[in-house]
């Protein structure tokens, strides 16, 4: 998934293709993917904003992506920008969102400077930002809006995200209950025969 994402900052000069909220299914290895590239980043200067969301049997995972590209000034690849201050902070109808601590990670390619910053979110998180009005995000000091698009598909990976979950609850009550273990009648000595003098006659 991050090499996907690093491809996709490579090459943000070039039309993002991932406008709408895709789906796939692998069949092989029971993988749900539901993923989305945010209709701003089509903005070069913007970051690349990309949802991903997994599921996998009972595991599931969901994260957002934002891949930020800082230019060569002649000099070689700039220094990281988010390195020491990469959080993101989210306002839905302007009050926050609550949300978990991102990560981040840069790397120099061809003398620009890609940063990745990662954040996981819930479900919960998801549906809050498909019901709002107007989604806001800051990323240390920079801040950023999602446009009516975004909102809208988010509308449909909510919806995805809550039928993955549903699916998944109930294929875990479909399984049949676990058998209790037949009891063991221990009977102790119980095993020697009663009648000992069949085995052993006594001598006269």
């Amino acid at each position: 998934m991050r090499i996907a994402f690093f491809a996709i900052a490579l090459g943000i000069a070039a039309p993002v293709s991932a406008q709408s909220v895709n789906e796939t299914f692998d069949r092989i290895s029971g993988e749900r993917t539901i993923a989305y590239t945010a209709d701003g980043s089509m903005d070069m200067t913007r970051p690349v904003f990309t949802f991903e969301g997994s599921f996998v049997g009972d595991a599931s995972s969901a994260a957002i992506s934002l891949a930020f590209v800082s230019a060569s000034e002649g000099g070689g690849a700039p220094a990281p920008r988010f390195a020491a201050c990469h959080n993101i902070d989210w306002f839905v109808d302007g009050r926050s969102l609550a949300a978990r601590p991102a990560s981040h990670r840069g790397s120099a390619v061809d003398g620009e400077m890609i940063e990745l910053i990662e954040q996981d979110v819930t479900v919960e998180w998801a549906i809050a930002v498909a019901n709002a009005q107007e989604v806001r995000y800051r990323v240390c000091r920079d801040e950023y809006a999602f446009t009516s698009r975004d909102i809208e598909a988010f509308g449909r990976i909510a919806a995805k995200l809550k039928s993955a979950t549903l699916t998944a609850s109930a294929t875990r009550a479909g399984e049949p209950a676990p058998t209790a273990a037949k009891p063991v009648d221990y009977k102790g000595m119980n095993w020697r025969p009663k009648h000992q003098e069949s085995l052993f006659p006594t001598r006269n």
